[in-house]
């Protein structure tokens, strides 16, 4: 029974996904809920672009050119076909004259071959090609149009093999004949393949398909609308019951048309056979029961019976071709099934509104977004990763051809340790000249000629959105999340974090490009705020402080508001310089490059080189950018760092040094901790630099001029010239006044 229903499923989804229109399936479920996921996977289309394009917009535009050489955006809808119909697939890469090829393969149309740690090692692709007829490769065999090819991929070569007859996986050990197989190099270097799984396990070495599970279900309902369907068809008529002969009730020209109705005879006429249910309809030849497009079956009577007996009895029934129960079944089992599937029955959403509709159809949103996280995320973005890679080998190795450096050869002796060492001394000398080399092609915006492939930039990651909403926005849904939005900015959230509410799709470099205008608002803002604060300052030196009323409140260091005024300018010069960050390769999505030397070490390890240090591998961009490099986006000219503004720094004393930078050009660092980096204070307490202060103590320095006893001026000036008092008034000194009462002692007592 389970294999009777997997051998039926699976003719009706390949019904679907080829669009054959001669399939037996009667249920729509297949096909409504693909549909459903493509409309929210696919939305109005996918763009893909890179997270970091440092140099113009060189990868986007690389992107895009291999977008359209493929047609990639009409191609999604089958790719998502196939996906969630047979559970995985793989994308393979092949390197044209022009730009890259971009393969879909179903999960029976290749085999992978994984290591231990999960890496992929081997894969095996057979699938059919169309030629112009002739016969076989050598002028003999069979006069077709239909070849065959076998590609085993690894890391180090490709080989190829061509059939006539088909190939099956099973016939790996089979002797190729050698005009028919070729073997080459594999200059990428790498398996340039990536596979999707689709529901993937919790090992994630394999997927399944969408309907699998249910197979049964779907069975079931498809055979319950079956029969539906049969008994409309059958019992659609209304059924003549009569005591008179046949012959004498049936029209003798009923087997082959209809009479004429009156829109028939209107001018209204049909191509198509219609159902027999309605009574006058065009021409039509009723024949039993079935689905050659001609369902129904019946014959007609004349409009006027003659000549009825007394005991003649003629009359029409109408039985009730299908039951109430059985039709909400089998409506039941259709909205269970696809809510089984994540999705949402269509029919079911009946006198709902617009914002109804969005949280019913929220359900089918997310499990649509899972399906983009296999095919686009880790499927798609994946093939574009390693296209940049590939593309910034070619750069790397034209780059260094240009510029006369040699990778150094291996060794014939190399076994030997010292010769092995040298050898890896001639790598990083190697490695070094050619970063050099870049870094003087990036900075001076200059390449030579004969170089190609595109730029090391970095993190090479693809990114992913839609290219507009399933359902518009309005524009009071626009409004409101504007509102919203500066809501959350006036809380103190950070514009890039609030705008992420109101432009969902955008990067957090892209928002900050759209924040390099004039904030005039913000500005005001906090111009009105500094303002404030002055004002606050203003009245604090005006007031006593209460506890000790010689003293102003604004010399109480619970009650400094200078922080604040700090805090306001940090918050307007970081309104106003956002920018984006510069990343660094990453190495874990960087594919890995065999190296000579660790076959003769006996490594398994494919690491991309077999030194560590500070150097860069063979391929991979240098990850330590320094200075304010025209690679770098951010305007201190940190590398590295998250999108941050200039940091506000209170000015310097005259006293201090500036390390040869005028003052004008830039704020000095304060001796403060920031105050968001403080403790939250709680009820009944005040902001305080000191933990011991108690709202009931008040605390100045020892070092403050107000707390001195005498004139402050007096004080600041023994403070810039230390001991100039005690000459000019050695009367007053305290020593002097503690050692004349001894003196004049001594005299007395003498």
């Amino acid at each position: 029974m389970e294999s009777n229903s997997k051998a039926v499923l699976d003719d009706m989804i390949k019904s679907v996904i080829n669009r054959d229109g001669k399939g037996t399936a009667d249920t729509m479920l297949i096909s409504s809920h693909l549909s459903q996921m493509k409309m929210f996977g696919i939305r109005q289309g996918v763009e893909f672009y890179p997270q970091q394009d440092n140099f113009g917009t060189q990868r986007f535009d690389f992107i895009q050119q291999v977008i359209k050489f493929n047609q990639l955006d009409a191609r999604l809808d089958a790719i998502w076909d196939r996906f969630l119909a047979y559970g995985k697939g793989l994308f393979y890469i092949r390197p044209t004259k022009k730009s890259y090829r971009i393969y879909w393969f179903n999960k029976d149309s290749y085999r992978t071959y994984y290591s231990p740690e999960g890496e992929l090692e081997e894969v095996v692709i057979i699938y059919a090609y169309k030629v112009k007829s002739s016969k076989g490769f050598a002028g003999v065999g069979l006069n077709t149009d239909k070849r065959y090819m076998r590609l085993k991929i690894t890391a180090t070569e490709i080989e190829e093999y061509h059939a006539e007859q088909e190939i099956k996986f099973d016939q790996e050990s089979t002797n190729f004949a050698t005009f028919d197989k070729k073997t080459v190099e594999n200059t990428m270097e790498f398996i340039p393949c990536v596979e999707v799984f689709n529901n993937p396990d919790a090992f994630g070495t394999d997927g399944s398909g969408e309907f699998e599970f249910i197979a049964n279900q779907i069975t079931a309902h498809d055979e319950m609308v079956k029969n539906i369907r049969a008994n409309l068809s059958f019992f659609g008529n209304p059924t003549l019951l009569s005591s008179r002969p046949k012959q004498d009730i049936v029209e003798s020209d009923s087997e082959t048309a209809q009479r004429p109705s009156i829109s028939s005879q209107s001018g209204f006429a049909s191509n198509v056979d219609l159902f027999s249910s309605t009574y006058k309809q065009d021409p039509i030849t009723r024949q039993q029961p079935g689905y050659s497009g001609r369902p129904g079956s019946g014959m007609r009577v004349p409009r006027v019976i003659a000549n009825l007996e007394p005991s003649d009895r003629v009359g029409f029934i109408t039985p009730n071709a299908v039951s109430s129960d059985q039709a909400r079944f089998s409506e039941q089992l259709r909205s269970e099934i696809r809510l089984a599937l994540g999705g949402i029955d269509d029919l079911s959403i009946t006198n709902v509104t617009a914002t109804e509709i969005k949280s019913a159809y929220g359900r089918v949103s997310a499990t649509a977004k899972k399906k983009c996280l296999q095919i686009y995320q880790y499927g798609v973005c994946k093939v574009f990763e390693l296209i940049i890679f590939q593309e910034e080998q070619i750069f790397r190795k034209s780059l260094a051809f240009s510029s006369g450096i040699k990778y150094p050869e291996l060794p014939e002796n190399a076994e030997d340790p010292k010769v092995l060492e040298k050898y890896e001394k001639q790598k990083i000398k190697y490695e070094q000249k050619l970063q050099q080399a870049i870094d003087t092609a990036v900075q001076t915006r200059e390449i030579p000629d004969g170089v190609l492939g595109l730029a090391p930039d970095g993190d090479r990651t693809v990114l992913w959105r839609w290219m507009g909403p399933v359902y518009e926005d309005t524009t009071q849904d626009k409004v409101n999340s504007s509102i919203f939005t500066r809501n959350l900015q006036e809380l103190g959230v950070d514009s890039i974090e609030a705008l992420k509410y109101l432009f969902p799709s955008k990067t957090d470099d892209e928002v900050a490009a759209m924040l390099s205008g004039y904030p005039f608002r913000m500005v005001g803002e906090v111009q009105r705020a500094y303002s404030a604060f002055i004002d606050l300052i203003n009245q604090e030196m005006r007031t006593p402080h209460p506890q000790q009323p010689n003293l102003p409140m604004a010399a109480d260091p619970r009650l400094d508001l200078t922080p604040f005024l700090y805090r306001t300018l940090e918050s307007l010069q970081k309104e106003v310089t956002y920018a984006g960050r510069y990343r660094s390769s990453d190495p874990i999505s960087t594919p890995s490059i065999p190296d000579p030397t660790d076959q003769l070490r006996g490594s398994s390890d494919s690491s991309p080189s077999s030194f560590r240090g500070d150097f860069p591998t063979m391929g991979s961009p240098n990850n330590q950018p320094s200075g304010t490099s025209s690679t770098s986006a951010s305007p201190d000219g940190g590398s590295g760092l998250p999108i941050s503004p200039y940091s506000v720094q209170p000015p310097a004393t005259t006293g201090d040094s500036t390390s040869g930078e005028p003052i004008q050009g830039r704020i000095q660092q304060g001796g403060r901790t920031p105050e968001f980096t403080s403790s939250i204070p709680v009820p009944g307490s005040t902001v305080s630099s000191e933990p011991s202060s108690r709202p009931s103590q008040l605390r100045i320095p020892t070092n403050n001029p107000i707390q001195q006893r005498g004139s402050a001026d007096l004080y600041a000036f023994e403070q810039q010239q230390p001991g100039i008092l005690q000459q000019l008034f050695p009367n007053f000194s305290g020593d002097n006044q503690r050692t004349a009462p001894s003196q004049r002692g001594k005299r007395g007592k003498s």
